[in-house]
């Protein structure tokens, strides 16, 4: 599904009213106020999320590294370390994919707040936005989701590297 048109946008913000028929300037900012608001609520949501995936993250490397002193001694520990790599494998798969889908949220609130600024004396998000260079340029603006994104990879390839280290130690060690 593509993303609406401004005109889409406009019609679902303001309803299709006539410009006569508009909200007053005081009833856009506390709607403005009310927006801002909920996109700061999503940012601390974002944050908590990342703090749980790597406090996870750091408990699953705790105990591949208590796993792995037993290896030597036992062959359960090697299942042990494949068993816990998939399982936080697949819980970085869920950060990544929780990642974008705050980013695309946070993105579509910035559009309506956009939108929203339009109608009001100040434009001050938009005119952040267009200060970062719209996201362009990497040197002047580098989103935060792809450095989220990055670190959850990071973990996908330790865990992947741990699972098949192991699963080769074991087929070696019993061939």
């Amino acid at each position: 599904m593509a993303a609406p048109s401004d005109e889409e946008l406009d019609g679902i913000i303001f309803g299709g009213r006539s410009s006569g028929d508009q909200p007053g300037v005081e009833v856009l900012m506390e709607q403005y106020r009310l927006f801002v608001e909920t996109s700061e609520r999503l940012v601390a949501r974002r944050q908590v999320v990342n703090t749980f995936f790597l406090s996870a993250n750091a408990l699953a490397l705790s105990a591949l590294g208590l796993i792995a002193k037993e290896v030597s001694h036992s062959p359960l520990a090697a299942i042990g370390i494949v068993a816990v790599s998939a399982a936080a494998l697949l819980l970085c798969v869920a950060w990544k994919r929780l990642v974008r889908s705050y980013a695309q949220l946070n993105g579509g609130k910035c559009a309506v707040i956009e939108r929203l600024e339009r109608r009001l004396p100040a434009a001050l998000f938009s005119a952040e936005w267009v200060a970062l260079g719209k996201g362009k340029d990497p040197k002047v603006y580098k989103p935060f989701t792809a450095t989220e994104q990055l670190v959850s990879v990071i973990f996908i390839v330790l865990y992947g590297l741990a699972a098949l280290f192991t699963v080769g130690w074991i087929a070696a060690s019993y061939s």
